[in-house]
Formats: structure tokens, sequence, C-alpha cells
């Protein structure tokens, strides 16, 4: 059994500062961390992987500039990760994604399940999974807390208004995790220094793969385009009243009166 399981990175927050008077978005401390939904996918990748054996392969959300991700999955646990080389800078969407990773998936000869994350922390989407399920042709679970799988299929936990709902569809089948979900392990520090000094197996498990050879170069253009930031106007200060309510309630009217006139 396979099980891919994709992730992305954010801006770790703690170094991020918005000042919206100067319109602008300061990075203080330029550091990044594993999206928190998913981290909790890759966390219920290895579960599975403990209960059933399954080899874990660890692939891209988007194209990065480095492959930090990839190592962190496969000092936390995974078997295998494949780098995939692109243009970070051309802002490629979910919709450009799904058709490289769905050749990714044909490439290393399949899988029985894709984990990723249901939502993304800096942009909120959630289109990854749904597009990926919708063109390999599975079924999907959408924003699941816990998932096992056994006798051919995935069983999962979702939220359904107040309350929690048990699922199940066919293997193969994508499944969302809600960020949150599951208590995320700690990389082992052994693998987490072998993996970076290129040292024993586990340095082999990361490959390298290019975009262009896994889809056609002119498919890989996105249909978003970066057009800057915007902030809103800064919000007026107001006026503290003194006095007596009669004398608070005319000083009101009268600003009011004046605004209304400008």
């Amino acid at each position: 059994m396979r099980i891919i399981v994709i992730l992305g990175r954010v801006l770790d927050p703690r170094g991020i500062v918005v000042n919206p008077r100067a319109g602008r978005i300061f990075i203080n401390r330029e550091e990044y961390r594993l999206q928190p939904a998913d981290r909790c996918a890759l966390e219920l990748a290895l579960r599975i992987k403990e209960a059933t054996g399954a080899e874990v392969v660890a692939l891209p959300r988007t194209f990065l500039p480095d492959d930090d991700v990839l190592r962190q999955a496969l000092a936390t646990g995974a078997d295998r990760a494949v780098y995939i080389a692109g243009q970070p800078t051309a802002l490629p969407d979910d919709g450009l994604m799904a058709r490289v990773l769905v050749a990714a998936v044909e490439k290393l000869g399949g899988a029985d399940l894709i984990l990723t994350g249901a939502t993304t922390l800096d942009t909120g989407q959630g289109q990854l999974g749904p597009r990926l399920a919708e063109a390999l042709g599975w079924p999907q679970i959408l924003s699941a807390w816990t998932a096992e799988v056994a006798d051919g299929a995935v069983r999962a936990v979702r939220q359904d208004g107040a309350g929690y709902v048990k699922v199940e569809a066919p293997l193969p089948a994508v499944v969302t995790v809600v960020p949150g979900a599951l208590k995320p392990r700690y990389p082992n520090g052994r693998r987490l220094i072998n993996i970076y000094k290129g040292m024993g197996e586990i340095a082999a498990a990361l490959e390298r793969w290019e975009a262009t050879d896994l889809v056609a170069p002119e498919a890989l253009v996105p249909m978003l385009e970066r057009r800057g930031q915007d902030f809103p106007p800064e919000r007026e200060r107001g006026t503290r009243l003194s006095g007596t309510l009669e004398e608070v309630a005319r000083a009101a009217a009268e600003a009011l009166r004046a605004r209304l006139s400008r």
C-alpha cells in the first residue's frame, strides 16, 4: 500500500508585522514552517503506516525554492520524498499543481491514498484535494479529523454542523485533513542530521524531478496573477466627549452635523 502526502510551507506568522498606516507587510524574521493542516496530514499518514505497514511518499504542494519541507517529512518518518523543480516565482495555482501532481502519481506507479491539508494558513485555499480527486477520478473525503484504512476502504471522521459523522470511501481515495486535527510528532534527530548531511539510506530517499518532465511546458502556465497587496483606508480616530449628558449629546449632534455637511 502506498500513501502520498502532499506538503507545503508557510511563513511563520511570528516573524510578520502588518503596518496598515504604511500599507505594508514587514517580514522581520523569514522563517518557514510546514502548513499546519499539511502537518496533520503527515501525522495521519504515519499513523496509518504504523497500522498497515504502508509506504509514505511526500510530494510538494507547490514549486518550492528549497526542499526543507520534504527533508522534515523524511526525518519525521516518511519513506520517500520527491522534490519537483519548477519556477517558484510563477505563483502556481491549485489547478496547475493538480496537473503536475497527477503526473507525479502516475510516475510513482499509482497510490492507494492521497492525504493533504484541507486549507492553507496563508491564503485559506482548499482546492487542491478536490481538484486532485476530480482529475484522478477518485472518491474524496474533505475536512477529516482522523481516518483509518481497512478492508479496501478508508473510514474517516469529519465534522458535520455541531456534531461528527463517520464516512467511508473505497480505495484509492483522496482525504483532506483539517488543521489541529491531530498532534503531530517531532522529527527524529538522527534522521534529521543524516538527511541534511547526506548520510545513510535516508539521504537517498529524497529525489528530484523536473516539472517539465511530468507535463508539457505550455501546461505550466498559472491561471492566477499576482496583483500586489491592498489595504483598506486607515480608520479615523474619534473624539472623547465629556460633560453632562445633555452636553455630550449636543456635542455629538454637532459633530455628526459637521460630518454630514462635508
